[in-house]
């Protein structure tokens, strides 16, 4: 399970279609003085639109940590404190990940240990071995 996170992960930092036209924007953006003014502007805007929506989202129904957490994303394209933020929350979140999954790797070890011999442990669930060798 740990091993799918860090891929996710991977892939997400390689980037697509999206990240390669944003980065294209921004080399354009600070060429020129002004660009490089309203592109700072823009980003600072919109990323405490969007922090801003999701603390109040967090009290209210909708989706506050993702909008916080793309709020941050976009600040940490131009600042590096939000770029080390983003940095310390993604080891927090493999971290957690890790934890959580060992905890439910091992629940699932105890229940199966503890079931009748005809069930064994599989990766991810408990499997009823042949019908032929269980014993009656």
């Amino acid at each position: 399970m740990s091993s799918e996170l860090h891929e996710e992960i991977r892939r997400g930092e390689e980037g697509g279609r999206i990240h390669r036209t944003v980065l294209r924007v921004k080399a354009f953006s600070h060429r020129h003085p002004a660009l490089r003014v309203i592109h700072m502007t823009l980003v600072t805007v919109l990323g405490a639109v969007f922090v801003i929506a999701g603390i109040i989202m967090l009290v209210t129904p909708g989706p506050g940590w993702l909008a916080i957490f793309l709020g941050i994303g976009l600040w940490s394209t131009e600042f590096a404190w939000a770029h080390r933020l983003n940095q310390r929350v993604k080891r927090l979140a493999i971290r957690a990940w890790r934890w959580w999954s060992n905890i439910v790797a091992e629940w699932r070890f105890r229940r199966a240990r503890d079931k009748p011999h005809h069930l064994v442990q599989g990766p991810r669930h408990l499997r009823v071995t042949a019908p032929e060798s269980v014993e009656k």
